[in-house]
């Protein structure tokens, strides 16, 4: 734990299960979802009755939220932690490494630029 009581959110997945009778159970479960600060991407599967969230939030702070905003019981059936690689600064990329799609490119057979200090640069004048 850290100053002022903050501890710092991992990016997670969880499924969740809860009771959704009919599609305006899917609406709004949808719309409180939305609404919590940190969820990134979810995905309701009204035939199974689960819903799948993934983010940077508590899991049980999403629980909590659900279960209170929708007046049902809410069962998690499965927390996965997502490793994060680099720091916060990195953009989640390391430096030191070029990106797998990354290529060197001969611009050798490309025409020369037209500028006149590139022009005499390369004329020896």
């Amino acid at each position: 734990m850290s100053v002022l009581g903050y501890v710092p959110v991992k990016s997670c997945c969880m499924v969740m299960r809860l009771n959704l009778d009919c599609n305006s159970c899917c609406r709004k479960t949808r719309r409180i979802i939305l609404r919590i600060k940190g969820v990134e991407t979810h995905m309701i599967d009204k035939q199974q009755c689960t819903v799948t969230v993934c983010g940077r939030f508590r899991a049980s702070d999403v629980a909590i939220k659900l279960r209170k905003k929708m007046k049902r019981r809410v069962e998690i059936l499965h927390i996965e932690e997502e490793e994060e690689e680099g720091d916060f600064g990195s953009g989640g990329h390391r430096h030191d490494q070029p990106p797998a799609d990354h290529q060197s490119i001969d611009i050798s057979h490309y025409a020369p630029h037209h500028h006149p200090a590139f022009i005499a640069a390369t004329n020896g004048d």
